[in-house]
């Protein structure tokens, strides 16, 4: 991978004059992207092996949907971020009973996922630094998605993926608890 990110931002740096500072950003965009593509393909192989990747491709589509407006905390460490992704989608689809016919338990835990992501999204370590708007458009979008989902989860009772879509729903949102807890003892430390 290192191999392929030195040429490319090394071509980039020729051919686009390049600053130091773009240089460096465009090789952390490359190994942020080849990283997670990594990171897709094997998870998607591990669940293709065991025959479930249409509740990963599922739940992923929808955590990425979620996360990309709510954020969440964020491991400084590549392989604690996929050990920790890989676990919560194995969680998921593995080891959490299906809820899909337990009504009330889904209404809860979608109640509080919505609940949890309007009160504390957007979750980033640069979370002072965006501006008040931007976090109030991200929570708005953010909080849009969970409620829309939601509701389609409670009325279409019959959707095959609704307990994994759920779960991923509310794992996101108590992940938010996570991250402002983090965040929290980070500002305090400083």
């Amino acid at each position: 991978m290192n191999l392929v990110v030195d040429r490319l931002v090394g071509y980039a740096e020729v051919n686009l004059k390049l600053s130091r500072y773009d240089s460096a950003k465009l090789r952390f965009m490359f190994e942020l992207i080849f990283m997670n593509a990594m990171e897709f393909v094997f998870i998607v192989a591990f669940f293709a092996l065991i025959g479930r990747t249409t509740e990963f491709l599922v739940s992923a589509g929808v955590l990425i949907s979620v996360r990309t407006f709510s954020g969440g905390f964020h491991f400084k460490k590549f392989r604690y971020c996929f050990m920790l992704t890989f676990a919560i989608f194995a969680v998921v689809i593995l080891l959490l009973p299906d809820i899909s016919n337990t009504y009330p338990l889904m209404e809860v835990l979608l109640l509080v996922s919505v609940f949890l992501t309007a009160g504390l999204a957007p979750v980033s370590k640069r979370n002072s630094a965006h501006p008040a708007k931007n976090n109030l458009a991200l929570k708005i979008v953010s909080t849009t998605i969970v409620l829309a989902y939601s509701i389609w989860l409670l009325t279409a009772r019959d959707n095959p993926f609704a307990s994994v879509v759920t779960w991923i729903i509310f794992l996101q949102s108590v992940q938010l608890v996570v991250g402002k807890i983090i965040l929290h003892k980070n500002a305090t430390k400083q």
